[in-house]
């Protein structure tokens, strides 16, 4: 019976091994250069308070992008080419389009976090921001999605370290963070409302749905993967938000610094917890940066090529996909020269995060509408309680954009 019950747990984790990779990069992903100012911003402005929100949030960020694995695995394809087939291109297009204009400014954003992370190191943004652009570049020439995904979880490795060091550096007060970890915060003062949305923004992004079931579909998962690939879905929630807990609780003693300067985070930091604690901050930030920039944009391209019915895999002929890999190629470089020349980005972080709210809305409604087609979905349909509970999530997610108007706004 024990060798029964080794071989069997043997062979579940061979096949977890095997499933381990869209999920939990989209996850880990989630956790890039807008969203670590984010919780800084939230850390230095409001301490703890925002670490019960960002608990709550591994619920919404569960059920929605466990909808975006489970209909990768029983359609193959990805949410552009499942809305295409089911609606029309025009409706495809329409859901992929507002992602495409908007990852713009993320790309932006992840260059910026690059050029900061990698400055705390010394190295000027003229060396670092073109070489990322031409590694960035060259990842999908790797020769297939199974190698392109291995270097991508190593990128994720070291932001996870990188974080995790850091907290242990720090040092933080554990009785304070327990006291913090209480749904009675201060809701109705407008700026805590606002950078509620933001960390709603920062944790469910559009170009997540389209990267986890195209993916997926890429990997060729199958029926039988199914709970692996919820199982690496919730883990994977749970650690980018205890990921986002990790950062809220190093940037509290910084206090207002401008997270986007590393001289501000080298006078901060370094006093706080040495300079080990910088270095591993900058590392962190611009691993995240990388992979972020790497996943949106594979996101991004496949929705826009899915949409239009183009071919759209990684490893084929550049003559056969050719529209999928000069788009991966073009779409971010003029975001790598935005950073460059300006010199202060957060506001404009901040206020994309509250954006992406909304540009998520079309994409997760339609995803929740073929998800609950039993016709289409066969027994991998969401239903019963499942179902409530997603548009009930998704709900709460669009609400807390809606009451962050007025200060986006002001």
């Amino acid at each position: 019976m024990t060798i029964e019950r080794s071989l069997g747990f043997s062979r579940r984790l061979k096949t977890f091994l095997f499933v381990f990779g869209p999920a939990w990069i989209v996850m880990i992903a989630d956790v890039d250069a807008p969203s670590i100012i984010t919780a800084g911003e939230s850390g230095a402005k409001f301490g703890y308070h925002m670490i019960f929100i960002l608990l709550a949030l591994i619920i919404p960020l569960f059920f929605i992008q466990e909808a975006s694995g489970r209909l990768g695995l029983a359609t193959g394809k990805g949410l552009a080419g499942v809305i295409r087939d089911n609606y029309s291109r025009r409706v495809a297009v329409f859901a992929a389009l507002p992602m495409f204009v908007t990852d713009f400014l993320t790309y932006v954003a992840e260059y910026t976090g690059i050029a900061v992370g990698l400055g705390v190191l010394g190295i000027s943004p003229f060396i670092s921001l073109p070489i990322a652009f031409i590694l960035h570049s060259t990842l999908v020439f790797t020769g297939s999605y199974k190698k392109t995904e291995r270097i991508l979880i190593g990128i994720s490795a070291v932001l996870l370290l990188s974080y995790i060091l850091d907290l242990i550096l720090v040092k933080p007060d554990l009785t304070r963070v327990a006291a913090s970890i209480t749904p009675f915060q201060p809701y109705f003062q407008p700026s805590f409302a606002f950078m509620v949305a933001a960390n709603v923004g920062a944790v469910i992004m559009p170009w997540m749905l389209f990267y986890q079931t195209g993916a997926v579909a890429e990997k060729g998962l199958k029926s039988v993967h199914e709970r692996f690939e919820r199982f690496e879905t919730l883990l994977g929630a749970v650690v980018s938000e205890i990921l986002m807990v990790v950062i809220v609780i190093v940037s509290d003693p910084l206090g207002q610094i401008d997270f986007l300067s590393p001289t501000s985070l080298a006078n901060f930091l370094a006093p706080v917890a040495g300079r080990f604690a910088l270095v591993l901050f900058g590392i962190g930030l611009a691993a995240a940066g990388f992979l972020a920039l790497a996943v949106i944009s594979l996101a991004s391209t496949w929705g826009i090529a899915e949409a239009l019915s183009w071919r759209a895999r990684i490893g084929e002929k550049f003559s056969l996909a050719r529209n999928f890999y000069v788009i991966y190629l073009v779409e971010t470089l003029p975001a790598v020269l935005i950073p460059l020349f300006s010199k202060d980005l957060v506001k404009l972080m901040l206020d994309l995060m509250v954006v992406f709210v909304f540009v998520l809305a079309v994409p997760a409604i339609l995803q929740g509408l073929i998800s609950s087609n039993k016709q289409l979905m066969g027994r991998h349909v969401i239903k019963g309680w499942w179902r409530v509970i997603y548009w009930i999530m998704l709900s709460i997610v669009l609400l807390s954009g809606v009451l962050a108007i007025p200060t986006l706004l002001s």
